[in-house]
């Protein structure tokens, strides 16, 4: 029956119209009750916050999708929406997370500083700050929780979590009406507030379960980022058919699992070189190499976030959470643009995410050449992802072998050493 299951969840997931999609579901949902379906839409619920906005000097707010619209597809909602009533009404939740760079940039602003700031600035401010937003910290706080372990770092951390405190009792009105900063609680209280936000970031800093999971999350995305650098900066020349090929080969005997939003901007990168924004400090003899790729990894992680907290049960009736990111960076801003998702399927008794991207996206990994076109498929056969995940759970797989092996590898051929403090 699982099998089952999971074939009907794939089959809705991948269908390219999504009207196909809806009507499979319609007719076969009951077999699969415990699943939730979120599809991107021009047309559909608008899940509440300006999801995508660019502000007018390049930061962004960017959601899993790119349509600024969703259909959402369980039983509940199409039992609503196919009864006499015909339509489904419901609680959503949302917020919007501020990555770390986000949450320095704001910071000399809070401080009441205007002149020399990011032309953004006050404009980002103007928008977090409206009493409609819900703004969170926990990509700060995902990437800053090792510094925790130095006891020097913990006064830069508890200002920022105080800019963040704050932000969320900014006296809207005040700010509009004569633009001076203030908070609608006293400082006592915005203290403790904050207190209470850095003893939480402690208690999960000495959690050791939760820091290997994020360790984890962290090497799965950083092992691509350092094979694909190495893969370009070793070969530039090299065909675009034997660069993926190389990646592909990777992802199957050392990797361990395909990673497709990986596997997208590798061959983006293959195509464009250093002029695709994310990678442009990625070539040989550059200095700022390996501080480049920290950065680019914890993009990516914070990416991988937004596809987890989509599948989070909030616990006051909200029926589905909606989550997006604001960020500064326009290199990642171009990567989340480039790999939208189509759809996410997700199980309600837990579990990761099912990722479906279009189609058009996932033919930039073969560029439909044919020897890379088959050796993909291939790569995406029952078999071949059984061996995976043999190896996944083989005693012989460790993420952090890999990662000491291909810095090694990278340190030798960009001929900038090897970093000395990782996370």
């Amino acid at each position: 029956m699982e099998y089952i299951k999971n074939e009907l969840v794939m089959h809705i997931g991948n269908e390219d119209e999504l009207s196909i999609s809806l009507g499979v579901y319609a007719m076969f949902h009951q077999l699969i009750p415990e699943y939730k379906f979120v599809f991107s839409s021009p047309k559909g619920p608008y899940p509440g916050f300006q999801s995508n906005k660019k502000f007018k000097n390049g930061a962004s707010i960017r959601s899993l999708f790119n349509d600024e619209n969703v259909i959402v597809m369980d039983p509940t909602t199409i039992g609503e929406m196919f009864s006499e009533k015909g339509h489904s009404t419901f609680k959503i939740d949302y917020s919007i997370s501020l990555d770390s760079q986000a949450l320095s940039y704001l910071q000399p602003f809070i401080n009441g500083r205007k002149a020399g700031l990011d032309d953004d600035i006050e404009e980002i401010f103007k928008f977090i700050s409206h009493e409609n937003t819900q703004v969170d910290s926990v990509l700060y706080e995902i990437e800053n929780l090792k510094n925790m372990d130095d006891g020097n770092n913990h006064h830069k951390i508890f200002d920022k979590l105080l800019g963040y405190e704050f932000i969320k009792k900014v006296d809207t009105d005040k700010f509009y009406q004569t633009g001076f900063l203030d908070s609608k609680i006293s400082k006592a209280e915005l203290l403790l507030n904050t207190d209470r936000h850095f003893r939480n970031m402690i208690s999960k800093n000495k959690n050791d379960e939760f820091r290997k999971g994020i360790l984890d999350r962290y090497n799965s995305i950083y092992i691509y980022l350092l094979k694909i650098s190495i893969t370009q900066i070793s070969s530039p020349s090299r065909s675009f058919k034997n660069k993926m090929l190389t990646i592909l080969k990777f992802a199957h005997d050392k990797a361990a699992f395909l990673a497709t939003r990986e596997l997208i901007i590798a061959a983006e990168f293959f195509e464009r070189g250093t002029d695709l924004k994310f990678f442009n400090k990625i070539h040989k003899n550059s200095k700022n190499i390996w501080q480049a790729l920290r950065g680019m990894t914890w993009d990516l992680v914070h990416y991988r976030y937004l596809e987890q907290a989509i599948t989070f049960n909030m616990g006051n009736g909200e029926r589905y959470f909606f989550p997006g990111i604001l960020t500064c960076d326009k290199g990642f801003i171009e990567v989340t643009e480039l790999t939208p998702l189509k759809a996410v399927a997700f199980n309600t008794n837990g579990g990761p995410p099912i990722l479906f991207f279009h189609s058009k996206d996932l033919k930039r990994i073969t560029a439909n050449l044919p020897e890379l076109y088959d050796y993909y498929n291939k790569l995406c056969t029952k078999e071949k992802i059984e061996e995976r995940e043999c190896l996944r759970n083989s005693d012989d797989y460790n993420l952090a072998s890999i990662v000491n092996d291909l810095e090694t590898e990278l340190a030798t051929i960009s001929n900038v050493a090897r970093p000395k403090h990782r996370i």
